[in-house]
C-alpha cells in the first residue's frame, strides 16, 4: 500500500490478488478537508490492466492517481 499527498488530495494505492493469481490495482482519492469543504473520498474499482506483481499494480494505481489529481480529470468527482 502506498499513500501520497498531491495538492489538496490524498492518494491511496494498493493491489488486490485475484483468483487467477493476477494483481488488480486499487485506487482511492480523498479530497482533504479545508475550512470551506469537508473531506470526501472516491474509489476507482475494477481498474485494468491486471499485473503479475502487487508492486507493479500498486505503482500503476499511484501513477493514475497522480495523473488524475494533476490534470483535475473529469473522472475525479471529489
Amino acid at each position: 500500500m502506498r499513500r501520497e499527498q498531491s495538492g489538496s488530495y490524498m492518494i491511496l494505492a494498493s493491489a488486490c490478488r485475484l483468483p487467477d493469481l493476477k494483481w488488480q490495482p486499487r485506487l482511492t482519492i480523498t479530497r482533504l478537508a479545508s475550512p470551506a469543504t469537508l473531506s470526501k473520498s472516491q474509489a476507482f474499482p475494477g481498474l485494468s490492466p491486471l499485473f503479475e506483481t502487487s508492486k507493479s499494480a500498486t505503482q500503476f494505481a499511484l501513477d493514475l492517481g497522480r495523473q488524475l489529481t494533476r490534470e483535475r480529470s473529469s473522472r475525479l468527482t471529489v
